[in-house]
């Protein structure tokens, strides 16, 4: 029986340097084959940031994928799902430091990090989503934009503190300090989360970059312009971006279903 989650997912991404940065640290993975998706953000002088953003976006993928491979054939569990993505990650962090350790031009460089990877079951597919920093996961569904993940930042904890109303918190001088990112300490202590996805989701991964320039609702605005053209999606997001400034690097990755699969016994979409 086929089931209506039982469609493949694609995604397409772009990065672009902005309009005042000199170098781009962003990068972004894509393994369609293993329906994996990476973005990071990178940090630290001279080329230290993008060499942290290569090392995240290359590591995780290779080690998850290779984990995938050597499972048994049923689907793997949620669990294992997010300790291999867990795993992947605190790899990376280990193989950021090493190399920092090894060249003192790169020392103190670091990366912000998120990650999606999908999960089949009988019933449902879901979302594996596993983050370090400020790099976001947001859900588009129904025409409505939501937040999955919450930064590692000084001022998310101030907001929990009830320190610091939400409002302030964007333009406040210190919104961008980190408090967790791959690179600096020995552990990167990943927030990972299983959201159940339904099968007109659109995902969208991005760095700080976008969410500098835009807030949650335009990016929905935006978003809906172009859905379900993912590529669209991310042309319009960056280059909105830049228009509005372009204050740092943009990245963006969009996934969406695979129009190339047919999607059986579905709902009608939701107005």
């Amino acid at each position: 029986m086929t089931t209506p989650f039982a469609q493949k997912w694609r995604g397409a991404g772009l990065t672009d340097i902005g309009r005042v940065r000199k170098i781009n640290q962003d990068a972004f993975s894509l393994d369609p084959d293993h329906e994996l998706w990476v973005l990071a953000d990178g940090m630290g002088g001279h080329a230290g940031g993008e060499v942290a953003a290569q090392i995240a976006v290359e590591t995780i993928p290779e080690y998850v994928g290779t984990q995938l491979e050597v499972q048994p054939q049923d689907p793997t569990p949620v669990s294992g799902l997010e300790t291999i993505l867990r795993q992947g990650i605190e790899l990376a962090n280990s193989r950021i430091r090493d190399q920092a350790s090894e060249n003192l031009s790169l020392k103190g460089m670091g990366t912000t990090v998120v990650a999606v990877a999908m999960l089949h079951t009988l019933d449902h597919c879901h979302a594996v989503i596993a983050h370090t920093g400020d790099s976001r996961a947001y859900l588009l569904r129904n025409k409505h934009l939501s937040l999955w993940t919450k930064d590692h930042t000084l001022m998310e904890e101030r907001l929990d503190l009830n320190l610091i109303t939400p409002d302030q918190v964007r333009t406040h001088p210190l919104r961008h300090v980190l408090t967790r990112a791959l690179g600096i300490d020995p552990q990167a202590l990943p927030t990972v989360q299983t959201y159940t996805l339904e099968a007109r989701d659109i995902l969208l991964l991005c760095s700080d970059g976008l969410t500098k320039m835009l807030t949650d609702p335009e990016i929905q605005t935006l978003l809906l312009k172009d859905a379900p053209n993912l590529d669209r999606m991310c042309q319009r997001l960056v280059e909105t971006a830049n228009r509005l400034g372009g204050e740092d690097n943009t990245t963006v990755v969009v996934i969406g279903a695979d129009s190339n699969t047919t999607l059986v016994d579905l709902p009608p979409a939701s107005e």
